[in-house]
């Protein structure tokens, strides 16, 4: 895992996760990919049981295919919908459940930077270099 800085508005830099994934393209692009795939693996399964309700004998060759193919599709729907639920997670700062505000942060560290300011320039610090 590398992490890259990125340029980010008003002249911020913000830290990316440069983490490849194994697959090409946008996780919203793979996700219709994989819900074109299983619309049709179910087509295959649904045009395979009127067969069987029309009193067709399809192999179990077919069968197996048929079934295996639908599986397949189903797994790689739900771990596409995993990886872009987890993107979507990551960007909106989402970590471990938790979401971190950033903007929180960052003004409560101000806030107590201009406190530390404000005691230091009315009567020091204490224990700060100068020795007061």
């Amino acid at each position: 895992m590398s992490l890259v800085r990125t340029p980010y508005e008003a002249g911020f830099n913000r830290m990316t996760s440069d983490i490849p994934s194994g697959h090409e393209g946008h996780p919203a692009d793979l996700l219709a990919e994989a819900e074109a795939h299983y619309e049709d693996a179910l087509e295959a399964v649904r045009a395979l049981k009127a067969r069987l309700a029309e009193g067709d004998d399809p192999s179990a060759a077919e069968i197996s295919r048929v079934a295996q193919d639908y599986r397949r599709a189903t797994q790689t729907l739900f771990d596409e919908r995993k990886r872009l639920d987890d993107q979507r997670k990551r960007e909106a700062g989402v970590v471990h459940d938790y979401a971190l505000d950033l903007d929180a942060a960052r003004a409560e560290i101000g806030r107590k930077l201009d406190s530390l300011r404000a005691a230091r320039g009315a009567a020091g610090v204490s224990g700060g270099a100068d020795g007061a």
